[in-house]
């Protein structure tokens, strides 16, 4: 039925992000050091290296923890055994999640903590703060009382699904044995009730009124009875479907819903029609208001596109068997390229227009990776291991399992590493470290050291505490 048409471009949409790392990765916190300033370097080998730069902290025990810091933005970014769990957050907020079930948040306000949330959906859920309407404790399916969750102002219950309750402003709903047995309202406008399979009438006066009885065979309402044209809907499970306006500008049909062994339907409002058969295996449908222009032929293709090229924004995917396809997104502020062949092929190139800048990433799974955001620097490593695009999960794990790794960072340095970081180098035009099987060399200005083990033994030729150059031994991390 045509109503369902926002619903199948919501699945596409979904299903695109979950490949696209798109502006909603732009959006993120660093999670590395940027910038054009000095750094400071030192790394052991696969297992150890360390990041400095002013105002800014990142080293990584690899895989087992991580953490950056910036004091301009006052964020951290933590992991451990990344995605296993990782922390990030400013000081007014910090979030945190465990294998990405056990999730908890913590929002502070003047440095004094507010309140906290520490959830394990939807088993358990903990809510604690400065005042009554922060603190809420669920064991589900025993007892709990949850707020503000899933579009609610507070939800109960005990022993569901024996009883439950649910609120938001002045509408509270009851329910036993849910969702057989319902009622709730307001009191004025919105009124609700449900005894299935029997009979239920959901209310909202001057706005929809929906029916059933002996759900699911019938069903039938009215929405929109505000508007001009008011929407009306009836069925008879699963046989036929209807849906239709009072001015007749919207129609649509389905056979043995929701299997839809055939649908079609047209809205002349937004120009828009739609055939379906076989459920989702065969689907087209076209609008001009939204522009939008979908087809499906399930497994083999599939073509979603949203605006036309008189519109702000645009975004189109093309989709091959499930595992290949083509993402793009054109906006006043990003225009995006995203090609993929699960698991082995990714090539994600963007420019965004406000900024005038580029960044691109291409990954050939397993042997290759490759990055060039100006965020970020520009680099390639080979072997890299996880089979989708992830840079946090590449920049912890990949030490581990890369036989060579260049890149050059943000600020110019350049660095250089093989056969798991056995040998490394990092230099610029005024210095060079290198590092090979536990040993380090360091010339930069005003700075010569060879050191082994950072230090357990070696030679030093540094200011001392008055400016002055000088000479040291090192043995056993002291300098003598």
């Amino acid at each position: 039925m045509l109503p369902r048409l926002s619903g199948m471009v919501s699945v596409l949409l979904l299903a695109g992000s979950l490949l696209w790392p798109g502006r909603a990765a732009e959006a993120r916190m660093p999670v590395q050091i940027e910038g054009e300033a000095p750094r400071d370097y030192y790394q052991f080998l696969f297992l150890y290296d360390y990041t400095g730069a002013p105002g800014q902290s990142d080293w990584t025990l690899h895989p087992f923890y991580s953490s950056y810091e910036s004091e301009e933005k006052a964020y951290e970014f933590n992991t451990f055994l990344y995605p296993i769990f990782y922390q990030h957050g400013t000081n007014y907020w910090k979030k945190w999640t465990f294998l990405y079930l056990f999730t908890g948040e913590d929002r502070y306000r003047e440095k004094s903590k507010q309140d906290s949330d520490i959830f394990l959906a939807p088993l358990f859920y903990w809510g604690y703060g400065n005042t009554e309407k922060e603190q809420y404790f669920s064991i589900f399916p025993i007892y709990g009382r949850i707020r503000n969750k899933l579009g609610w102002s507070e939800i109960g219950f005990f022993a569901f699904p024996l009883y439950t309750t649910w609120s938001h402003r002045r509408y509270r709903a009851y329910s036993i044995l849910w969702p057989l047995i319902m009622w709730g309202g307001d009191g004025r406008v919105r009124s609700d009730f449900r005894f299935l399979p029997f009979y239920s009438r959901k209310l909202h006066r001057g706005s929809y009124d929906y029916r059933t009885a002996l759900w699911p065979i019938f069903q039938w309402g009215s929405a929109g009875l505000d508007k001009k044209d008011p929407r009306h809907h009836f069925m008879f499970f699963p046989f036929y479907a209807r849906k239709w306006s009072d001015s007749g500008d919207l129609s649509s049909h389905s056979i043995l819903y929701p299997f839809s062994l055939v649908a079609w339907g047209y809205d002349r409002k937004r120009e828009a029609s739609e055939f379906r058969a076989l459920w989702f295996i065969y689907q087209d449908i076209e609008g001009k208001n939204p522009y939008i222009d979908k087809f499906v032929f399930f497994p083999f293709y599939a073509s979603y596109k949203f605006g036309n090229p008189d519109l702000e924004y645009q975004k189109t995917m093309d989709f091959y068997l499930l595992l290949a396809g083509r993402l793009t997104t054109n906006s006043n502020s990003i225009r995006s390229e995203y090609d993929f062949f699960i698991p082995f092929y990714y090539n994600h190139d963007r420019y965004y227009t406000r900024d005038n800048r580029e960044a691109g990433s291409l990954k050939i799974w397993p042997l290759f990776h490759y990055y060039d955001d100006p965020a970020q620097g520009t680099g390639w490593q080979t072997i890299s291991l996880w089979p989708f695009p992830d840079d946090t999960m590449d920049r912890i794990w990949g030490p581990l399992y890369s036989v060579v790794e260049w890149r050059r960072e943000t600020n110019g340095d350049k660095y250089f590493g093989m056969l798991f970081r056995l040998y490394s180098q990092r230099w610029n035009e005024q210095e060079n470290h290198v590092f090979f099987a536990g040993f380090d060399y360091h010339n930069a200005p005003r700075r010569t050291e060879f050191l082994l083990l950072g230090g357990l033994l070696g030679y030093s030729h540094i200011p001392d505490e008055d400016g002055e150059m000088s000479h040291y031994l090192n043995l056993f991390w002291f300098k003598l």
